[in-house]
């Protein structure tokens, strides 16, 4: 499998917990995005019906001054975010994905989608966006008892203009 590749994403909405801060604590971010009852609001609306992915996290340019994340999902089928929650319209965009593959623990999954990252090469005609576009990076996990924990990191590109 390859673990880097490019792709478009068409425009998406994204049903979740918005959290904004200098510094983002993950520990604390997660810690209250489950005590708020985590993905069950956000689980009948999941577009991608994967029961392996347990969560998608969307780092976000929305401030200069500071750092927004998004947990939850990309969904469908909803107009309203239930109470405590968000639903965004998010835009089309043209991503570098960098994945882990299959490997046994989700500290793991970081180690090899970081190594992944040092090879990746964003292709000729395109630019980094992840400073000037509306995303930073996505990211998305999945855990499977047979496989083991896969984690996908998808970078934001543009075509340079010429």
């Amino acid at each position: 499998m390859n673990n880097i590749y490019q792709t478009q994403h068409k425009e998406f909405l994204f049903l979740g917990r918005e959290y904004s801060d200098e510094k983002l604590d993950f520990g604390k971010i997660f810690g209250d995005f489950f005590n708020r009852g985590g993905y069950e609001k956000i689980a009948p609306y999941q577009k991608d019906k994967n029961e392996y992915c347990v969560d998608t996290v969307v780092f976000y340019n929305k401030s200069p001054e500071y750092k927004t994340v998004l947990i939850g999902h990309m969904v469908e089928n909803i107009t309203e975010a239930p109470e405590g929650h968000i639903l965004e319209k998010l835009p089309a965009a043209e991503f570098i994905v960098v994945t882990s593959g299959w490997v046994p623990t989700e500290g793991e999954s970081h180690e090899a989608a970081n190594a992944n990252k040092e090879r990746m090469q964003i292709p000729n005609g395109y630019v980094s966006d992840n400073n000037t576009g509306p995303y930073i990076c996505i990211e998305k996990m999945y855990e499977c008892p047979e496989k083991g924990h896969r984690l996908e990191r998808w970078y934001p590109i543009k075509k340079t203009v010429n």
